[in-house]
């Protein structure tokens, strides 16, 4: 039987919480001003979602304008349901959200403003943040986990992804606090280090692709890599595939 538990909500900011939603550990962020709150991810099902508005709305004290779903995967979007008399904002790619853009959109919840931002496909096509500026929060998805390592499918793109941190990180002061997807907050080293983790695969795939390594060969060529080698090795070839789309071609 699945456990969908929710936790309780947890103060990280001047009217900013977050709740862990199980099966998947989720973190669910709310954001409150002085007349709307604005609710970050909806779990994993209906039933969870109907549980984590409950919640929200208790913990609040203002009603609900709105959710925002950092992207499109069942752990993440899977409540939505829920929520459908209200919009619903997520990156353009994200169908079965009511409200969706392109790059950037603001949120109003009175006296304070929740900045929605895209940098590009990353860890799905469609990884939007949500900046609360006068908490200096990020809520950042599954672009950041300090619970396990980075989850891939076969939407990501690795050389994206560093570019999306790389927007997240120009954003960051040295006490931002970033609500990963999934685990523990972090903040900018923990962010910086992640970033660092994935340049070095795109950096190992550019190398090799250009030492004409295949991929079957590249644990066994000598590189040093950020993650253990059975996390890696199935990725070997999505990542060859995007990056050899990248090198220039010789005549």
């Amino acid at each position: 039987m699945v456990d969908f538990r929710l936790g309780a909500f947890t103060s990280i900011a001047d009217r900013v919480w977050i709740a862990p939603a199980e099966p998947e550990s989720v973190n669910i962020g709310l954001v409150a001003g002085e007349s709307h709150g604005l609710l970050i991810d909806t779990g994993s099902s209906p039933q969870q979602g109907a549980q984590i508005r409950r919640a929200a709305e208790a913990t609040a004290g203002v009603p609900l304008c709105g959710v925002f779903v950092t992207h499109d995967h069942y752990d993440h979007i899977g409540g939505l349901a829920a929520f459908d008399d209200l919009p619903s904002y997520a990156h353009e790619s994200v169908a079965s959200a009511s409200e969706r853009f392109a790059l950037v959109k603001s949120i109003e919840l009175g006296s304070r403003q929740v900045e929605l931002a895209y940098f590009g496909q990353a860890h799905t096509f469609g990884d939007v943040v949500a900046v609360v500026p006068d908490a200096d929060v990020i809520f950042v998805g599954d672009l950041l986990e300090s619970l396990q390592p980075l989850q891939f499918d076969t939407t990501s793109s690795f050389s994206g992804w560093v570019k999306a941190l790389d927007g997240v990180c120009s954003m960051l002061s040295s006490q931002t606090c970033l609500i990963v997807g999934h685990g523990e907050v972090v903040g900018r080293d923990f962010a910086f280090e992640q970033r660092s983790q994935l340049a070095m695969i795109v950096g190992n795939v550019e190398y090799l692709l250009q030492q004409h390594i295949p991929s079957a060969e590249a644990l066994t060529a000598g590189l040093t890599w950020p993650y253990d080698h059975a996390v890696i090795e199935p990725l070997l070839p999505q990542i060859y595939a995007e990056i050899q789309k990248t090198l220039p071609r010789h005549r």
